[in-house]
């Protein structure tokens, strides 16, 4: 660890971080190197231009004090699933950000899977969606990447969509017409479509984050998980926000052994009744190997 951080000392605080050292760096040591090189500039009352992961662009919505504050004075959201991807996503692969908010996973998802990659990132808030297309352009990735303003789902159709402007992370897709309105809150119809449909062939990597809409997610993306062998998926899942939490559990066991990402990195068995009994949410890690 000391060795790496005399070398990216001698690089200076101003050269940008490569995505070996990220990959390869033990984690405090990449922690403090990313918040080293953070940089915020406002561009207008609503939007900020800041650097995350010591390497990217990225426009940050001023209003967001969920997400925003995390990017804007450390650089890194979540490490343990930054370092997950670091790891998992090569050259060449077809990856989803599933629930993609501002983009920070969407862009490091278009860098590390380069030039001949692919990454489509779905995002029903069209604030968000701006700028996380914006923000992936920034970085020069916008040939190899497409965001669309719509909600995954089990079917096409139109939802209707509520997030607030101080924690926009915590939009949801609302459940019926029976929810209250809530003041201040952004609510929008949205465009629905299944997974199975907006992507050609097989994809390599999909993140879902939907909070609360992931058994209609998983439902409609079952002929792409067919058709792609070789997939890994890292779903958000909480048992609290689901109708049929342990049937949608069996039929992710069905498919792939049960295995979460811990907050520590590592991956590990889980029982679907830890799932079940848990009110946080769980990073499911869905593969048939690896």
């Amino acid at each position: 660890m000391s060795g790496l951080m005399d070398m990216l000392g001698r690089r200076g605080a101003g050269t940008l971080l490569r995505t070996e050292d990220l990959r390869d760096g033990p984690r405090q040591a990449m922690q403090a190197a990313i918040r080293a090189r953070c940089q915020a500039v406002p561009l207008d009352q609503r939007t900020i231009l800041c650097r995350v992961l010591g390497r990217y662009k990225m426009l940050v919505d001023a209003r967001d004090l969920g997400l925003g504050p995390h990017l804007l004075l450390d650089g890194y959201w979540e490490y343990w699933c930054t370092s997950f991807m670091l790891n998992r996503i090569r050259p060449g692969q077809v990856c989803l950000d599933v629930g993609a908010n501002l983009g920070y996973y969407a862009v490091l998802m278009a860098d590390l899977s380069g030039p001949t990659g692919r990454v489509l990132a779905l995002e029903p808030n069209p604030r968000l969606a701006t700028l996380c297309a914006r923000s992936l352009a920034l970085n020069g990735f916008a040939a190899r990447s497409a965001v669309h303003r719509l909600a995954a789902s089990d079917a096409p159709g139109t939802l209707r969509f509520r997030a607030s402007d101080d924690d926009p992370k915590n939009g949801h897709v609302l459940d019926g017409l029976a929810e209250e309105a809530e003041d201040g809150a952004l609510e929008v119809a949205v465009r629905a479509a299944p997974l199975d449909d907006l992507v050609e062939g097989a994809a390599d990597f999909i993140k879902v984050d939907v909070e609360g809409a992931e058994e209609k997610v998983w439902a409609g993306m079952q002929r792409l998980l067919d058709r792609s062998p070789g997939v890994a998926v890292l779903m958000e899942f909480n048992a609290f926000r689901c109708q049929a939490p342990e049937q949608t559990l069996r039929a992710i066991a069905d498919r792939f052994p049960l295995r979460e990402l811990r907050l520590d990195g590592a991956v590990a068995p889980v029982e679907p009744a830890a799932i079940l009994d848990r009110t946080e949410d769980t990073l499911l890690v869905l593969a048939r190997a690896g």
